[in-house]
């Protein structure tokens, strides 16, 4: 009868599905006794799959869509149909993280992700969701290493590094390090980027404590993507519209600490903050108008001359389990405060260059060189967040679990732009949180629950960026039911919900300076269904399966934009993908094999749906082979297909007719690793 267990603990790494996951409680939580829907990207699926950027995501999760990523330089997941690329819905290890590319695989250990409003934990948030990356903790039993490279068809590729292990007794270390140099996947370009990331981890009897840095110093591709003329780009996905110098670079250093001391058996406190910091700076070749007459596209240069985004937080909590007349409790209360900020220097842009056919492109005739524009620099924005929460999970029974909390939140925004310095914004706002829940679970391996919830924060402006109309913030509030299915080797996730969203910031085009346009709409409603299976099939057989059926529209708006769907969200989505595991004859040979594929509907592109941008479907397959025992080393060898069959799609519109993603074209990845 103890075998499921031993399963679950042995198997978890090395499986799609994952027994339990953090979000929900600031503590680990069997999947079936959840109360609201999680979602786990497993060690195994990251190591299958080799996910490059959060987009990548999207296809192993029901109900996010990949959204306006500011041309490939920003993580921009849509959750249930809210989200953007300044959203703050991304963590790593629990610290909420500037907006950028937030996802280093180097250093990823696992991918959790928490469905519906997250604001009782994790503050200021959309009500879709949020994400959290966590990464790979020192090894304390022994020391090992390894090293490893990856080169793409493409050209180019990485190497890093791998090194953990005891220092004394109390103490373990862990060093991450990654060089890359890869060739972009359109016709000229390239991402680099060095990153270190030291750990430290200590234990002592009732306490223990991590600190762990990360430095990244980047240098990526900044692609404006599609022009649209109606439904039809105006050329393919093969050249770029761009020119040779766009990009976006800089340094981001992140700093995150956990101290945790267990009082006794049953109650513990956990200290945890972090800092993060990144120098950011861009270029671009931003198209501004289209001639259809002649083919000829005008553009413009523009660029960030400098930013900083900081972020920083620090949390106390207090983690309990308690019996009470009978039941037991689950509390988890603390306290939080969070400043987020983001300071721009000078905006630079030139006047109109014509001249470039997109159908026979001929680069260099646009150089970065431009004036400072007054209204677009200087953008200073400060946001300071105190907060108090509390949650019981009350186990009433075996069965029947209810869950109760609040969140007293308030927080404060100062924000302006231009030269000189214009401060529209300088106004704190306060609100309650409620949070309830039922589980109920008449079978070992069947579960249902239902939730409500609520979020509450911040709309996030971005450089070069236009407010049309009075400043709000915005609120969400979500109803939820679902059941889950857990045998120990397959876990499969079924919910029903309906979310509405006040005062929602949505892009409305481009102004005369080139600026992008946003305002808030009344209110937005977004519901729908969502279905995921992952885990084991058979004994060599696994499987994931994702499905979200998505209808997300502006519910109360002007009389163009009520009703419509809202931008970059597809009524229907979904993934599945098979892998085979096994030992080969030769030498103990291990291999991994699999590859499926992941289908997105038609998205509109306005607010006014006044086009669309079609549905697409790709194909990624992997091979992997383990070999214990190659020279006296453990050597790892493994092939990766993205997009197989070179499919040409977008993957995300943004609100405007010249700012379009393409999705990349095929590419082969092959890696090696030497493990010691």
């Amino acid at each position: 009868m103890r075998a499921p267990e031993v399963l679950r603990v042995i198997g978890e790494r090395n499986s799609y599905a994952a027994p339990d996951s953090g979000m929900g409680d600031k503590r680990p939580t069997a999947f079936l006794q959840q109360t609201q829907t999680t979602h786990v990207i497993t060690h195994q699926t990251l190591a299958d799959f080799a996910p490059q950027t959060m987009d990548d995501m999207a296809k192993y999760v029901p109900g996010i869509a990949n959204g306006n990523s500011f041309g490939g330089t920003q993580d921009a997941l849509i959750k249930r149909g809210f989200g953007a690329n300044d959203d703050g819905s991304i963590l790593r290890d629990g610290i909420r993280m500037p907006i950028g590319r937030n996802y280093q695989g180097a250093t990823a250990e696992r991918v959790e992700i928490l469905k519906g409003p997250a604001s009782l934990f994790y503050g200021m948030q959309e009500p879709g969701g949020v994400i959290n990356v966590i990464t790979k903790a020192p090894d304390h039993r022994r020391w090992d290493g390894g090293f490893g490279t990856q080169w793409s068809s493409l050209g180019g590729g990485n190497g890093h590094f791998d090194v953990s292990g005891p220092v004394t007794r109390d103490i373990a270390f862990r060093l991450i390090g990654e060089y890359r140099n890869e060739n972009y996947w359109r016709n000229f370009g390239a991402n680099r980027q060095t990153l270190v990331a030291p750990t430290l981890d200590w234990k002592h009897g009732r306490w223990d404590a991590s600190i762990s840095y990360e430095f990244a110093k980047y240098d990526n591709v900044l692609d404006r993507g599609a022009v649209f003329v109606g439904n039809n780009p105006i050329s393919g996905p093969q050249q770029r519209l761009d020119e040779s110098w766009t990009a976006s670079f800089g340094d981001r250093h992140l700093l995150a600490s956990q101290v945790n001391f267990r009082m006794t058996p049953h109650d513990r406190f956990r200290l945890s903050g972090g800092y993060n910091h990144d120098d950011y700076h861009d270029r671009q070749a931003d198209p501004s108008s289209y001639d259809p007459a002649t083919g000829i596209l005008t553009r413009r240069y523009r660029s960030n001359g400098g930013t900083i985004r900081a972020n920083g937080n620090i949390a106390l909590d207090y983690i309990a389990t308690h019996d009470l007349w009978g039941m037991r409790h689950e509390i988890t209360a603390g306290v939080d405060y969070e400043n987020r900020r983001q300071d721009q220097g000078l905006f630079y842009q030139s006047s109109n260059v014509g001249g470039f056919l997109p159908s026979d492109p001929v680069y260099g005739l646009l150089q970065p060189v431009g004036k400072p524009n007054n209204a677009s620099s200087n953008l200073q924005q400060d946001i300071d967040c105190v907060s108090g929460y509390v949650k019981d999970n009350i186990h009433l029974t075996r069965q029947v679990t209810l869950s109760g909390g609040v969140r007293y939140q308030w927080f404060h925004i100062r924000y302006g732009s231009g030269i000189p310095f214009d401060l529209t914004t300088n106004a704190g706002y306060t609100k309650p949180l409620p949070f309830a829940a039922i589980v109920w679970q008449p079978l070992k391996t069947v579960s249902f629950y239902g939730d409500y919830s609520q979020s509450f924060g911040a709309n996030l402006l971005s450089a070069g960026t236009v407010l049309e109309g009075g400043y709000k913030p915005t609120t969400g509030r979500e109803f939820e039911v679902g059941a889950r299915y857990d045998n120990g080797w397959l876990t499969s996730d079924l919910a029903l919900y309906n979310i509405h969203k006040k005062n929602v910031l949505q892009s409305a085009g481009l102004d005369e300076n080139g600026n992008n346009i946003q305002r808030l709409t009344g209110l937005a409603g977004s519901k729908g269904l969502e279905f995921s299976l992952t885990g084991n099939l058979s004994r060599h057989w696994s499987t994931i399966v994702a499905y979200a059926w998505t209808d997300a529209r502006t519910l109360r708006d002007t009389p163009e934009d009520q009703g419509k769907q809202l931008i970059g969200v597809p009524k229907n989505s979904g993934s599945i993908y098979a892998t085979w595991h096994g030992i080969l004859p030769w030498k103990d040979t291990g291999m991994r094999a699999g590859g499926g594929v992941h289908l997105v509907g038609t998205r509109s592109a306005t607010l006014t749906n006044s086009y669309q941008v079609p549905g697409y479907g790709t194909l990624d397959a992997f091979a992997a082979w383990n070999f214990p025992h190659l020279l006296g080393r453990r050597v790892n060898l493994q092939v990766n297909a993205i997009n197989l069959l070179n499919q040409g799609y977008i993957i995300a519109p943004t609100g405007s007719a010249y700012r379009n993603s393409w999705g990349q074209g095929r590419t082969i990845n092959v890696a090696t690793s030497v493990v010691f």
